[in-house]
């Protein structure tokens, strides 16, 4: 009954917002599960201490987007602020790695990694003021962007193990850090 009312009047801003929301969700939710995410790593060559904080990362930023998306939706901007925190602070670069650990991270994947990995992390960073400041448009519009960079580095560097993936048409934008101030903005 809901579906067909939304079907068949004219959307709203919000509606529109709101399924975006929903669908964006929905691709998380579904399409990237924590045991998938665990399998194995970008690259064969990393080291098994680099494989299993990556694996970790890769859990943790998932399960904490999951609870973002209901944050959201129920207007928990607290909970939309922490988990936005925890996604920024499980930046695999800024745990603690020896030099050696670096230099294996930075030999075994591409320099185009590691921009998309740092990109999703400086999302989440400006995710997380969005929630401190009760922010619901811009926390809609930043979970939307995470989203994009999840989708571009799986179907960029593991597609493999995503097989939706390997066919798709990622727009090339997707998980890169807009270049010019203003660019991508959604206002």
């Amino acid at each position: 009954m809901l579906h067909t009312m939304l079907t068949r009047s004219a959307p709203t801003r919000c509606d529109r917002g709101r399924h975006t929301a929903l669908a964006l969700g929905t691709l998380v939710a579904l399409g990237i599960s924590a045991t998938s995410l665990a399998a194995e790593p970008v690259r064969p060559d990393l080291t098994p201490k680099l494989q299993g904080l990556l694996k970790k990362e890769m859990i943790q930023v998932e399960l904490a987007m999951q609870d973002v998306y209901s944050a959201i939706l129920q207007g928990r901007h607290t909970t939309v602020a922490e988990k936005g925190q925890s996604i920024h602070d499980s930046f695999i670069l800024d745990q603690s790695l020896t030099n050696q650990d670096r230099q294996d991270l930075k030999a075994a994947v591409p320099p185009e990694f590691l921009q998309m990995d740092a990109y999703l992390h400086e999302l989440s960073a400006s995710l997380a003021e969005a929630g401190r400041t009760e922010d619901t448009p811009r926390q809609v519009e930043l979970f939307g962007r995470m989203t994009e960079s999840c989708v571009a580095c799986h179907s960029a560097y593991v597609a493999d193990r995503f097989e939706g993936l390997q066919a798709s048409d990622v727009p090339a934008e997707w998980g890169l850090a807009p270049e010019g101030p203003g660019e991508r903005s959604a206002d």
